[in-house]
């Protein structure tokens, strides 16, 4: 049985491109079986219910600069000059005077050039009087200085739809997503414009069947679905077994994407050795497809990460964010 196992973590470098040293199940069933931590296991009884991320949603208020360490991201702040001209804009657009919200736009970005998403909204104008050669002049401009401004890249698809080139328009509609991952009316933009891109527009939400309770100092519940234990155990050990998260390069009450990828790794090889027909789970057919094309890191960032923490995306660099892009377009929602 061990050697199948080595098999099976020569294929974890070999197929799927990891050379951190992940535990396989044998020796996580060990770890738990040897601890000192008393681990109930058992079965759960009835489907855990998804949690609810769609309250949690970013706003179009932040840009961000490269800095000698990284990327930084700020919120936008008008400087006393351009304050007074810009509520004026806001007010003309609200009562839909679009010339004089359109003049006012521009006068704030006269006396502050740093209010990009200003450019945006003058897009959005442009749009509404049906001229979209400036639409798309202002909302890729908006991009080019706040590649994180979802809303110009929101609107940039739609103007891509209306001209029927549906490349840039699910290119950019996706980007929007992932900048703004719980939106529900980009949701249904995004699957509107797979629709029409004869695009598989199934959308679902990570759902681990696992459930794990601290009960006394030294014991842990751990309750799963059959196809989720190993996920389960991994998880119960990053979060609850002294020394565990350390040993394995992670921080205290810090998140890793090393526990996601190990869970999730160790999950797929026990599926594989107990031969799991995961077929009829989205999820894990997803999942294993993603791992075998190299983008579990995408997995865990689009579908983990950014529904639990959505302000991520705009730490994530242009590179990262298109990378996300490709494994929806390549393996989540294929044509």
């Amino acid at each position: 049985m061990r050697k199948l196992y080595l098999v099976y973590i020569f294929l974890l470098i070999a197929v799927y491109g990891y050379s951190q040293k992940f535990h396989y199940p044998e020796e996580i069933s060990k770890l738990i079986a040897n601890s000192k931590l008393s681990y109930n296991v058992n079965a759960i009884n009835k489907p855990i219910v998804c949690k609810e991320y769609s309250g949690r949603l970013n706003v179009n208020n932040f840009y961000r600069v490269s800095t000698a360490t990284g990327l930084s991201t700020r919120p936008y702040t008008l400087n006393e000059k351009a304050k007074p001209i810009y509520d004026k804009a806001e007010a003309f657009f609200k009562t839909r005077n679009v010339d004089s919200a359109l003049m006012y736009y521009k006068l704030t970005l006269a006396a502050d050039s740093t209010i990009f998403n200003v450019m945006t909204y003058i897009g959005q104008i442009y749009e509404k009087r049906i001229d979209l050669d400036s639409a798309m002049f202002w909302y890729k401009k908006a991009i080019s200085k706040n590649y994180i401004d979802y809303m110009a890249h929101w609107f940039l698809a739609d103007a891509y739809l209306a001209r029927n080139d549906m490349k840039n328009a699910v290119d950019e509609i996706v980007i929007a997503r992932i900048l703004n991952r719980n939106n529900p009316r980009l949701k249904e933009s995004m699957i509107n414009i797979f629709d029409k891109d004869q695009r598989n527009k199934e959308d679902w939400s990570f759902n681990p069947q696992v459930e794990i309770i601290k009960t006394a100092d030294d014991k842990i519940t751990v309750s799963y679905n059959e196809n989720w234990i190993h996920y389960a155990m991994v998880k119960a050990l990053w979060a609850y077994e002294p020394g565990y998260r350390e040993s394995m390069g992670g921080k205290k009450d810090q998140y890793s994407m090393l526990e996601d990828q190990e869970s999730l790794i160790c999950m797929i090889f026990g599926q594989d050795i107990a031969k799991t027909q995961t077929k009829k789970d989205t999820q894990l057919t997803i999942l294993k497809t993603a791992a075998q094309n190299k983008r579990l890191n995408e997995y865990i960032l689009y579908e983990i990460l950014l529904p639990q923490n959505p302000i991520v995306a705009y730490q994530l660099p242009e590179k990262t964010i298109l990378s996300i892009k490709d494994y929806i377009l390549s393996v989540r929602n294929t044509k």
